[in-house]
């Protein structure tokens, strides 16, 4: 066996409030198996995951990996029993980000037990990176840092890997390869725990647990919010007028990036303009350029060619948060301040400019995305669906013109994701913000009013 794990329990206590994320979970996993592990966001498989991989401390229960007892060890027995036994890829935060992918992995390779295995070279052409080797983390695509943290993880050679949410902000074609890599390591013996919102994911699964408030079952794998799913597909296109003036537009619009001897055009002569009311969907492949193309957009890069106005002007000063609210991959929450805290923030950095529209309140915007409950929680109680939400209710709280947002459910599973996504543009019909988002979820691009595609950094209308 594997992992074994018997009975946990794990209570948050906040103030005089306590919250019973695990309520009784026992699970396992054995030589050559794949376990899904579903559930909606916020059901507790982030925290059952840290407490499988003694990253924290179950209240109650035990964890055994390899045999071996993790649960109540000393931090030096845990660190012992991971480097020999797990492969970790936490959802975020799995990279050095003063190292390059290739020193990454190489650090990880020096906590490896034993010679044999895998050398840098080949752990990154098995994720298909070997051309991004010197790169930092920084300068990668979401794609390509998931490919990444999961290169970490395999260097390894571990008998098990944990995953969080490893497909969730990838397109099609990479989901299909870590998934042929993970299929590959079952047929080798070796085992591994999924937490995912993906149907692709629960495909390959030898079994799949589902958690909700607190408990685990077995079963298949199953979506809910079914009611919020038909009110998402029937979401309406804005009725969009021809003659609106642009509010952004960009033309011959590019983007490179030099390494060392090595240029990377991010993005090549795009020419794009958003409007009043635009509802506007930008797909492709990780690494094609979308979220390059989002920043400069968004005045945070500056392009390396052509001409970018917004408003009429050429200058991007005191644009953000007033007129553009912007949604980022990760949530970028400040973990300081509470999620009424993080809301208001930009509330305080408009009043500087007497530019924009008249603003909601803190509570408005989180009232919006029903998140009141959430209001004087700090951003690590959260799960990462609901922090994700917060960063729309921080974008929205300004009422802006537009709304530029990096894979917005990309942590989210899909209906909850989609009935975020029908709150978001309900909202935005009353008064007409532009939204503009790059995203893999076909069916959510589906339902904007414009498609556009980026592959190898030119952008084109969808087929």
């Amino acid at each position: 066996m594997l992992l074994d794990a018997q009975d946990l329990f794990r209570f948050y206590h906040i103030g005089d409030t306590e919250i019973r994320a695990l309520k009784g979970v026992s699970l396992d996993v054995d030589v050559g198996e794949i376990v899904a592990l579903t559930g909606p966001s916020g059901s507790g498989k982030s925290t059952l995951l840290s407490c499988l991989c003694g990253l924290d401390e179950p209240d109650g229960g035990t964890v055994d990996i390899g045999g071996r007892r993790m649960t109540r060890r000393p931090e030096a027995e845990k660190a012992v029993i991971r480097a020999s036994t797990l492969g970790i890829l936490a959802q975020r935060d799995n990279l050095f980000p003063h190292l390059t992918v290739a020193e990454n992995i190489a650090f990880a390779l020096c906590h490896r037990s034993g010679d044999d295995g895998m050398d840098v070279e080949a752990v990154l052409r098995s994720v298909a990176l070997a051309e991004r080797a010197n790169a930092y983390p920084a300068t990668l695509s979401g794609g390509e840092i998931a490919r990444a943290g999961l290169a970490v993880a395999l260097a390894l050679d571990a008998p098990l890997i944990v995953a969080d949410e490893p497909t969730a902000e990838v397109d099609e074609a990479t989901e299909r390869m870590i998934l042929a890599i993970l299929v590959d390591r079952s047929r080798k013996g070796k085992g591994a725990l999924i937490a995912t919102h993906s149907r692709a994911v629960a495909a390959i699964a030898t079994r799949t647990l589902h958690l909700r408030d607190g408990h685990l079952v077995e079963g298949p794998f199953v979506e809910t919010l079914d009611e919020a799913e038909r009110l998402f597909e029937r979401t309406a296109h804005p009725v969009l007028r021809n003659d609106r003036e642009a509010l952004i537009e960009a033309r011959g619009l590019g983007r490179n990036y030099d390494l060392g001897a090595l240029s990377v055009h991010a993005v090549e002569n795009a020419d794009i303009a958003v409007r009043q009311g635009d509802r506007i969907a930008v797909t492709g492949p990780s690494g094609s350029g979308k979220s390059t193309l989002l920043k400069m957009l968004a005045g945070i890069v500056r392009p390396s060619s052509g001409l970018l106005s917004w408003f009429g002007t050429h200058t991007a000063t005191e644009l953000r948060p007033g007129r553009i609210g912007v949604v980022f991959q990760e949530p970028s929450l400040i973990p300081s301040l509470t999620v009424r805290e993080n809301v208001a923030l930009p509330l305080q950095l408009a009043a500087r400019s007497s530019q924009g529209r008249a603003h909601m309140t803190a509570d408005e915007a989180l009232a919006l995305l029903s998140l009141a409950d959430l209001a004087d929680k700090l951003p690590d109680e959260l799960s990462g669906g609901q922090m994700q939400r917060v960063a729309f209710a921080r974008a929205l709280v300004t009422n802006p013109e537009i709304i530029l947002a990096d894979e917005p459910t990309g942590q989210l599973d899909q209906p909850t994701g989609r009935a975020v996504m029908k709150a978001v543009l309900d909202a935005l019909g009353e008064n007409e913000t532009a939204l503009l988002l790059t995203t893999h979820d076909e069916r959510l691009a589906a339902t904007m009013a414009t498609q556009l595609r980026m592959d190898h950094g030119r952008l084109a209308e969808a087929a």
